[in-house]
């Protein structure tokens, strides 16, 4: 008894083929503690907007790349500020025109997805929380930038401490070739997704619902998703953002409980590494499950950082994203079988 080898099974993992996996859990909840401990407006976006960058398949960022994409998006941000101030209260010019622009974000192929995405949230945010209140859309566009700073600052700090290893190669996907893809399946592609959003937007503007922008900030994010056309996809996008939701509400309840900071950083770890697990493996639609651990961490992070009525944000924060989730899922399965009913008919 006393000559046998105690063996203790977290000796027995391979931490060298766990690194991606590792620095995504541990990056994220470090990026949690950090925004956290700052507490600037909107600091939850930061923990949020990492995550695409400390994704399977992520490498670090150079010097060059990081800057272009701030200054993309203080670009960006700017003109969306003046467009909104000019053509705010003219709906027969301002919808239109937001649309062509929509419409060639979703089209182009100049940007990496990343800067696409903080370009169109730019672009839906910064708009429709002006309607009531024009200085509230300069408040939002310098927020966007400044988190988005912090947002590559921390996660290139993280590559520095876990770095790239062999380990992320088998989850670098193969860069697809944009040039085998036409103008107009490109121009389809992104026609199909304003068909989409156009009822939501008008929606948003004619009922001035500014306070529940998260609604359409995330059926933007997600319409980008390609894999959304598959039903089956869809189904385990909507299950793994309740699932995020759910995990959200459990962790505000043991935070009301035991309201300590460390205990929410080891809650952060122990649902990132139950959902990292999913997302970093070879399952078909392994990458749907970022989508429900941001939900968590938008959840998480935006209650916490809300001393009043934090218990009843934390059900309409879930109730705003499956909303959306379910909008999208349900308006790309209608639009796709019109689609095949289209070309049946053709045929």
């Amino acid at each position: 008894m006393l000559g046998s080898t105690l063996k203790l099974p977290i000796l027995h993992i391979d931490w060298q083929s766990s690194r991606p996996v590792l620095r995504y859990v541990i990056g994220s909840s470090f990026i949690v503690a950090v925004t956290a401990l700052l507490n600037y407006d909107l600091a939850y976006l930061t923990s949020v907007l990492s995550l695409g960058y400390l994704a399977p398949g992520a490498r670090p960022l150079k010097l060059k790349q990081g800057a272009g994409f701030i200054g993309v998006l203080i670009l960006i941000t700017g003109l969306t500020v003046i467009f909104s101030q000019l053509f705010l209260d003219y709906p027969m010019v301002f919808m239109p025109l937001l649309m062509l622009v929509l419409l060639w974000v979703y089209f182009t192929n100049k940007f990496p997805l990343m800067v696409k995405l903080f370009i169109l949230v730019s672009l839906i945010i910064i708009p429709f929380v002006s309607i009531d209140n024009l200085a509230i859309g300069g408040y939002v566009a310098l927020r966007l930038v400044f988190n988005a700073f912090m947002a590559i600052i921390l996660t290139q700090f993280i590559f520095l401490i876990i770095p790239i290893s062999e380990a992320d190669t088998k989850f670098t996907k193969p860069k697809k070739n944009l040039v085998n893809q036409s103008e107009l399946e490109r121009f389809k592609y992104a026609t199909h997704i304003i068909i989409i959003l156009l009822p939501v937007l008008l929606l948003f503007y004619a009922f001035k619902l500014s306070s529940s922008i998260l609604i359409l900030t995330f059926i933007a994010i997600l319409s980008v998703s390609p894999s959304l056309a598959n039903p089956k996809a869809g189904l385990v996008l909507i299950l793994a953002n309740i699932l995020g939701g759910v995990f959200g509400i459990i962790a505000y309840k043991l935070l009301v409980m035991a309201p300590n900071f460390v205990f929410m950083i080891l809650i952060t770890i122990c649902i990132g590494l139950l959902f990292a697990a999913r997302l970093f493996s070879n399952r078909k639609l392994a990458n749907i499950y970022g989508s429900g651990f941001s939900t968590f961490l938008l959840i998480l992070g935006s209650v916490t950082a809300s001393d009043d009525e934090a218990g009843d944000k934390v059900w309409t924060r879930v109730l705003q994203i499956a909303i959306a989730v379910i909008y999208v899922v349900i308006a790309f399965g209608i639009l796709n079988r019109i689609l095949k009913s289209k070309e049946n008919k053709a045929v």
